[in-house]
């Protein structure tokens, strides 16, 4: 199983993939991998924050010493970045008419939008962009 797996992340206590649309995170130390969930396509993005994994796509999951939080309220995320220990960023797709940039503090799990994102708006599709 694992050999299929596409790694997502990795730290030096765990190695986040998925499967298909299974998301699955293996424990190194434990040597025992879980299904924390799915996601409708692949997700796009993910980070590990100090043993929390969030991955986001088609929705945000997030997943902290066995508790699943799943935020649906936030849809096509596609980039994500820390701003420190309990604050990450994210981008909801910026060529879509809900382009925009959103915080996510991880201790109180509520999402927030920060601003529009409107610089690749009417610009050619391209993998690579600033944002």
């Amino acid at each position: 199983m694992i050999n299929d797996l596409k790694i997502l992340d990795e730290s030096p206590e765990y190695m986040l993939g998925y499967m298909d649309e299974d998301i699955i995170l293996f424990n190194k130390g434990e040597k025992t991998a879980i299904c924390i969930g799915d996601m409708y396509g692949n997700p796009y993005c993910r980070l590990i924050v100090n043993k929390v994994c969030i991955i986001g796509g088609d929705h945000l999951l997030i997943w902290e010493n066995h508790q699943i939080t799943t935020l649906d309220m936030v849809s096509d995320i596609v980039q994500m970045r820390i701003i420190n220990d309990d604050v990450i960023e994210f981008l909801i797709d910026p060529w879509s008419k809900h382009a925009s940039v959103w915080e996510l503090n991880l201790k109180n799990r509520i999402p927030y939008k920060i601003s529009d994102f409107e610089s690749l708006k009417n610009m050619p599709y391209t993998e690579e962009y600033i944002w």
